[in-house]
């Protein structure tokens, strides 16, 4: 039997401890350090991908489909051994071979292995289509400016009219430029308006009539804890003969500050909207269909039709700049302006939204976010700030499903008031 040398027993003890995870073993938490951000930064860059290449398809009007990355599960695993194997020099034959074989030296081997498991769902679904068609809601948009969003791109990306008086189109039809002006002028008021807190949204409560009048003896306790139990109460009516059975709601409306009145961004807002003069607050109603005609003595509410996620996803499609040859081939069709010519696109969208547009193997190295497509590079530039904050606007409210948003009672967006 052979032994090993003193020396050789040594040096295969240090490797067989140094093998051992000692107290300050960190394996696991070193390896998620490495790689926890790195996993967050590809989610990031994969979703970027997936809203650009979104809107550039829509651009060319074809679906958008994508691939929503639901978990990310990764083990983690350290893997470790140690031996001892016989030395000898070529010259040892003999029995001076196996006098010598009593040299060792240790072998050791460690290893570590990181083996992700990420799992991808197709957003074509029932629930993703309703989520991406169905138009933002009266709370979402309150959430917005609660956020401190400017007023003017909330309601440039998310409205499509107000007061008749329509934004730049999400969705496949045409209008003439002037409108889009318009519009956008109005959104340039409201934001005058925030900026110098002319101008609040305030919360009013009020009682919707859903029946009645009845007589007060008919309205017996126990209906009146049936009616409680159902969000509904009754109001005493006709002095107190009769009851009227409501429901409590809420609205917002649009309140003119007194020292604001005669403030000329003001006075050209009433003009722009339609709004009766004299009046300093104006209810806001989301209507799924715009005003057929104006009334003849002015608007006494400020009606907004909002957008939808695909709504918004045609309308920054005009700030995509489309290479000439495909248009010339009949893939892209431009905006019309009102004399019916084509429009440049990035004028509807100047300084919210532009994606440009570059041939070449790779994307230009001032690239943001940049998809490969019909053999052409769409990117934003990474010095447009304008852009990248529309964009990561929209990224975040992709993800909502305004069919079941509700974000709930209280102060609604907040433009002070104070001069």
């Amino acid at each position: 039997m052979v032994r090993p040398s003193r020396a050789g027993r040594g040096a295969l003890l240090l490797a067989a401890l140094a093998l051992l995870p000692g107290p300050g073993c960190s394996f696991g938490p070193k390896a998620l350090e490495r790689t926890h951000g790195r996993y967050a930064e590809a989610v990031r860059r994969v979703d970027e991908e997936q809203l650009l290449r979104g809107i550039v398809h829509l651009r060319y009007l074809e679906a958008p489909v994508g691939l929503d990355v639901t978990s990310i599960a990764t083990q983690y695993e350290l893997a470790a051994g140690a031996e001892a194997r016989p030395f000898s020099t070529s010259q040892a034959t003999g029995e001076m071979f196996f006098r010598e074989f009593s040299r060792i030296l240790p072998d050791v081997n460690v290893s570590g292995s990181n083996r992700p498991t990420i799992t991808m769902v197709p957003s074509d679904d029932g629930t993703s289509v309703r989520r991406f068609l169905t138009p933002i809601t009266e709370d979402t948009l309150v959430f917005l400016g609660r956020t401190g969003w400017p007023i003017s791109t909330i309601l440039r990306l998310w409205v499509e009219q107000v007061n008749g008086v329509a934004n730049a189109p999400g969705s496949l039809g045409h209008r003439p430029v002037e409108e889009y002006d318009r519009f956008n002028r109005v959104a340039e008021l409201f934001q005058v308006a925030q900026d110098r807190r002319s101008l609040s949204l305030v919360t009013e409560e009020r009682d919707e009539v859903v029946g009645g009048p009845f007589p007060a003896g008919a309205v017996t306790p126990s209906a009146a804890v049936e009616a409680e139990a159902k969000g509904l109460r009754y109001r005493p009516a006709d002095g107190g003969r009769s009851r009227l059975l409501v429901r409590p709601a809420r609205r917002l409306a649009l309140q003119v500050h007194p020292a604001a009145v005669a403030d000329p961004e003001v006075r050209e807002l009433h003009e722009l909207l339609h709004l009766r003069p004299g009046l300093d607050r104006f209810p806001l109603v989301i209507a799924a269909e715009p005003p057929a005609t104006r009334p003849t003595d002015h608007f006494t509410e400020v009606r907004l039709r909002p957008r939808s996620t695909a709504q918004v996803y045609l309308y920054l499609g005009h700030g995509i700049e489309v290479p000439p040859e495909h248009v010339a081939a009949g893939l892209v069709q431009p905006p019309l302006g009102a004399d019916g010519q084509p429009l440049d696109g990035g004028e509807i969208t100047r300084g919210l939204f532009a994606v440009h547009t570059c041939a070449g193997r790779k994307p230009p190295p001032e690239a943001y976010v940049a998809v490969h497509y019909r053999g052409h590079w769409y990117y934003i530039d990474d010095r447009d700030l304008a852009s990248k904050a529309t964009f990561a606007l929209v990224l975040q409210l992709s993800s909502l499903d305004f069919a079941r948003q509700r974000l709930g009672a209280g102060p609604a967006l907040t433009l002070p008031v104070g001069r």
